[in-house]
């Protein structure tokens, strides 16, 4: 069975467990972990996790994160853009703080959307649009209890035990996430 085969089929067995949405955040925040290679043959089934969801009673609503960056980007002065890129580092500093609080209103401005948030898995996927610029560790501090149902990370990267590798290139970190992988 290919890797995003066995990723599907362990999402389907975990939606459809009892699901409390009374859990404290850190137990309703998923992590979809697969590695970074299979990243396109994911996007060409995420269709599949859509519909596993539903089938177990419970709404769906994906946010993708591709294009956000370029996005955010545009939105500085022409002028103040092309002394970041003469100054690189500028720009991860820039993105820490002020694209990390827009792409947490954007997500959250998306769940203000649902008729049932709690009551619905919001599935995040373009995590590979924050590497360089900005750790999923500080978006998802932005993002706790912000989502009252479920949150999954379609997350390209490595765990062991607790510890988190995004992409398999930076340091880890670890977070008290629901692992859902695609290795067994």
């Amino acid at each position: 069975m290919s890797r995003i085969n066995q990723l599907v089929e362990n999402y389907r067995r975990h939606i459809q467990l009892p699901l409390r949405t009374s859990a404290p955040a850190a137990q309703r925040l998923w992590f979809a972990v697969y590695p970074p290679e299979d990243e396109r043959r994911l996007q060409h089934r995420i269709q599949e996790f859509d519909l596993a969801t539903r089938e177990a009673g419970w709404g769906w609503q994906l946010i993708d994160l591709h294009g956000q960056f370029a996005q955010w980007l545009e939105t500085i002065d022409p002028e103040e853009r092309s002394i970041w890129f003469s100054n690189p580092q500028d720009i991860n500093l820039y993105a820490r703080s002020e694209w990390r609080d827009r792409l947490a209103k954007f997500i959250k401005s998306e769940i203000s959307r649902i008729a049932q948030p709690e009551r619905t898995v919001v599935a995040l996927t373009g995590l590979t649009e924050l590497f360089d610029f900005l750790p999923v560790s500080d978006l998802l501090e932005t993002l706790e209890g912000s989502v009252p149902g479920f949150l999954l990370l379609f997350f390209p990267g490595e765990r062991e035990n607790n510890t988190y590798r995004f992409l398999c290139a930076r340091d880890g970190w670890d977070y008290l996430a629901v692992p859902i992988v695609s290795d067994r």
